[in-house]
């Protein structure tokens, strides 16, 4: 600590005014069985998912302490947590520690009666560990406040002055979820931000604004709606309220008030007068669908005309939205990806609130928007047929422009979605694609045809001998995998044991594995593109030694997609040992580099926009467990064994095959355990460091992660973490439009 009087300074150090070693005061209770071993070092075994031991201790005195934990375990990271007992027994707090296996973790404990009791719970799975350092240490109340506010300051955190609310926010960045921003706060000091200066008059831009009302559509609800159009900026737009079948045509009769009161606003019955209708979509304006779900932001009018200056090409439009609750605050903001097709197969993360180019819709009837409850789906399917150049005609707005007021039924819109993608499928000539409806997720499952024959897969699998977790792949992979056309390469990275030796003779007796020798230094990069040279199949998989296969259909559902011509390369669902999720895609710009989607997040969760179950296109997935073409994997140059030698290489190969003009995929229905990083271990000495930093480096330069802009992640959630929680104090570029 620093200390500045008048011009002189002094560095007084903090001293620590009491050390525990915990270890000899740990009692098992429960879940835990210990195994002596030769070094002196008892090994525990979880036993069950809360094991847990007691410090026999009769409390600790009131104050703050510094936890020292160094764990090392068959698992690379553990979800440890700390429990306070208070006097009585009937409170208790838990304080959670996330640890990687192999490095010293801390984190502060603050006894703030004293005499609270202390228990350690080590892991939430069954494995073993050892617990080669744990240690309490007293520190001083300055001390602690100084911790608290840098650790919440380096994650761009607000940090209180008041004592309990830093604690409470230090202590929720250990937590899974972490912490989690007001969102009532980013809308307040963040969003006004983002907004450009919008000037009022554009010109030639036009809208008409087509208002759909079915049965469910109250008047209070239209009536807002047409409020909050009336209070647009821009007031080149014409309103066109146009009832369907199933309307209720006395209950909006309370209309005519509007309709009276301003030349824009008309009321159509395309059961009645279906050539009005047809006369709308076929004029020379843009059409905005505008159902009385939400409500327009007050220049959401103003930034489309905005936008439709800059990108003239534009034939469909979309924006993020949020929700009002029933006190008219907003909430739930829904930040969507840039144009996300295998994503829109799964669910209309679009919504209703589109804008379409003149012409885009002039040959779609009126029952198109009356007949189906998802007719918003069937809309934009059918447009998208027209289009030559999805990707870049479909422009995202990451702006919230609406707001929601209420939203469909889930399952009868489900139900619809199925029958309308699976109609367009046929109509574009894929009439073998399955469409199922995975209505405990509420998304849609696509199933894409294999070839009448069935692509032999090469497997490849890097190892140095680390016979136990090779094994284990090996096994899992021809114990339970039901695609039959596959061969394994076995890529002998200098193994020396004999008992591995052994093994690869009798793998070798196998029909469809080979065991190849690569004599040179590790580099996963020239390893790979070794074995990609002597590869029989089409398709190249990349397989880690440390992966488990759990889905027998794991190999079909990645092949189904990696045959695809517009589909690069594709990854799976991978879960630690303890079931949280390891991969479920890679962000480009998370860290400043690239991150796990939904790291840590629990295998039966949906994640951020039902995402986790959902499958869609990422900028990248790892090479865990990663199948692509081999002329694909040739034509970028295969991985780049000089600049990537162990870390990001996967990364690089994606955005390659990306900039090529393909799709990288990620699919949940492609499940495994990959128990990372066992074989190769951390990068924890000064080389092993020195190397990762080189390899971050090139990543930058290369391709400019620290920029934050990959189109399958909003630039207002986190890139600090890998949970999609909200941005807030992270200055990064969001981009008018993508």
């Amino acid at each position: 600590m620093k200390l500045y009087m008048g011009t002189e300074r002094l560095e007084i150090a903090i001293p620590h005014l009491t050390r525990y070693d915990l270890r000899p005061l740990l009692r098992p209770i429960q879940g835990l069985t210990a195994i002596p071993s030769a070094d002196g070092c008892i090994t525990w075994k979880s036993t069950s998912k809360q094991s847990k031991f007691s410090i026999a201790k009769n409390g600790f005195a009131r104050g703050w302490y510094m936890v020292e934990v160094l764990l090392e375990s068959d698992q690379t990271f553990l979800d440890s947590a700390f429990v306070l007992q208070h006097e009585g027994g009937r409170k208790f707090q838990q304080l959670r520690l996330p640890i990687r296996t192999g490095r010293v973790s801390k984190r502060l404990i603050w006894f703030a009666r004293g005499g609270e009791k202390l228990q350690f719970s080590p892991v939430q799975c069954e494995c073993e560990f050892s617990i080669r350092h744990l240690t309490l240490v007293r520190v001083f109340l300055l001390f602690a406040r100084d911790r608290m506010r840098s650790r919440l300051k380096n994650r761009k955190l607000r940090v209180p002055l008041r004592l309990t609310n830093r604690w409470a926010c230090y202590d929720a960045t250990f937590r899974p979820a972490g912490v989690r921003i007001s969102y009532r706060g980013w809308v307040k000091k963040i969003e006004p931000t983002y907004w450009p200066e919008l000037l009022e008059a554009y010109g030639t831009v036009t809208f008409s604004l087509l208002m759909p009302i079915d049965k469910s559509d109250t008047l209070d609800n239209v009536r807002n709606t047409i409020d909050s159009i009336l209070a647009q900026n821009c007031k080149s737009w014409k309103l066109f309220i146009i009832l369907s079948e199933s309307s209720n045509r006395e209950e909006f009769t309370g209309l005519n008030a509007f309709i009276n009161a301003d030349n824009r606003i008309r009321l159509i019955d395309v059961i009645a007068n279906g050539d009005e209708y047809t006369k709308i979509v076929g004029a020379d304006a843009y059409q905005l669908m505008c159902p009385p779900r939400a409500v327009l932001a007050p220049k959401a009018l103003s930034y489309l005309q905005y936008v439709l200056q800059r990108m003239p090409h534009a034939k469909i439009i979309y924006a993020d939205e949020d929700t009002l609750n029933e006190a008219g605050r907003r909430c739930l903001p829904v930040f969507k990806p840039a144009w996300n097709p295998d994503l829109f197969y799964s669910f209309n993360y679009i919504g209703e609130f589109v804008l379409f180019a003149p012409g885009m819709l002039d040959q779609l009837m009126p029952i198109e928007i009356a007949g189906e409850e998802a007719w918003d789906y069937s809309l934009f399917l059918q447009a998208i047929r027209k289009l030559k150049d999805p990707q870049r005609e479909i422009v995202h707005i990451p702006r919230v422009l609406f707001h929601r007021q209420k939203s469909s039924d889930t399952t009868l819109y489900l139900e619809s979605s199925k029958r309308i993608l699976k109609k367009y499928f046929i109509g574009i000539g894929c009439r073998d694609v399955e469409v199922q409806t995975e209505e405990k997720y509420r998304a849609l499952k696509v199933s894409w045809p294999l070839q009448k024959e069935e692509p032999l897969v090469s497997l490849l699998i890097p190892t140095r001998d680390m016979l136990t977790i090779l094994r284990q792949c090996i096994d899992s992979i021809l114990e339970k995998t039901t695609y039959r056309n596959y061969e394994i390469l076995v890529l002998d990275n200098q193994s020396v044991e004999p008992e591995t030796l052994r093994y690869f003779r009798d793998l070798k007796t196998l029909p469809n594995v080979r065991v190849l020798k690569y004599d040179a230094p590790f580099n996963y990069s020239a390893i790979n593109n070794f074995g990609v040279q002597h590869v029989r199949g089409e398709i190249v998989g990349l397989i880690n030694n440390d992966i488990e296969v759990i889905t027998p259909d794991w190999l079909k559902e990645m092949v189904t997609h990696v045959i695809r011509p517009d589909i690069g390369c594709v990854g799976a669902k991978l879960y630690y040992g303890d079931g949280r999720i390891q991969h479920a895609g890679v962000v480009v710009g998370l860290g400043r580099l690239a991150g796990h989607a939904h790291k840590f997040y629990y295998r039966h969760e949906l994640g951020y926009m039902n995402r986790l179950i959902c499958t869609q296109n990422f900028s990248a997935v790892t090479a865990a467990c990663l199948l692509v073409r081999k002329s694909v994997y040739e034509t970028v140059g295969g991985l780049d064994e000089k600049h990537f030698e162990v870390a990001f290489n996967d990364v690089d190969l994606c955005l390659k095959v990306k900039e090529a003009g393909y799709r990288n995929l990620w699919t949940p229905w492609a499940e495994m355990y990959h128990h990372e990083s066992i074989s190769r271990g951390i990068d924890n000495t000064p080389e092993k460091r020195a190397r990762f930093d080189r390899e971050a480096m090139s990543l930058k330069s290369r391709w400019s992660t620290h920029e934050g802009q990959d189109p399958y992640y909003s630039p207002f959630l986190t890139h600090t973490r890998e949970d999609f929680s909200l941005g807030l104090n992270e200055k990064t570029k969001a981009p008018l439009w993508r």
